[in-house]
């Protein structure tokens, strides 16, 4: 006996949809599955911009903003230039690495593969150089 077909937007069988409805109303509302991948790659080219932007800022700089207040810096004790170079490295690191991941779904099987490797790799660069700053702020002064 065959199963019926599930049924996903407006009727169709194609399950690209996801329905919620609201505990207090009731009322449902239907999300095309399509549209939030769109908006979450949306925000992930903005965020990785705003990292890369960022980190260009404290390498040409060689300071934070002084807006900042000290809950902004709070793993950094001393705020040297190289500590701020190396967080603006840290910064453009992982602001690359959120891009390559996001140019994935439009690139070439094999470019995104590269784009993956590329990513993995500039993440765990940027991650070690945040560690490495941070540590080198919390250390004693010579």
């Amino acid at each position: 006996m065959a199963e019926a077909p599930r049924k996903g937007y407006r009727g169709s069988t194609s399950p690209s949809a996801l329905r919620a409805s609201s505990p207090r109303t009731g009322a449902e509302t239907v999300y095309k599955i399509g549209s939030v991948g769109y908006v979450v790659e949306g925000v992930a080219y903005v965020g990785g911009t705003v990292l890369i932007g960022a980190g260009l800022y404290l390498v040409m700089r060689g300071s934070f903003p002084s807006w900042w207040g000290q809950r902004l810096l709070w793993p950094l004790v001393r705020v040297t230039p190289t500590v701020s170079h190396l967080q603006g490295w840290a910064a453009i690191g992982l602001g690359a690495s959120i891009l390559a991941i996001v140019f994935t779904t439009v690139a070439p099987d094999l470019v995104a593969g590269i784009l993956v490797v590329l990513a993995m790799a500039a993440y765990v660069v940027g991650v070690a150089l945040y560690v490495v700053s941070t540590w080198l702020s919390r250390r004693p002064a010579a």
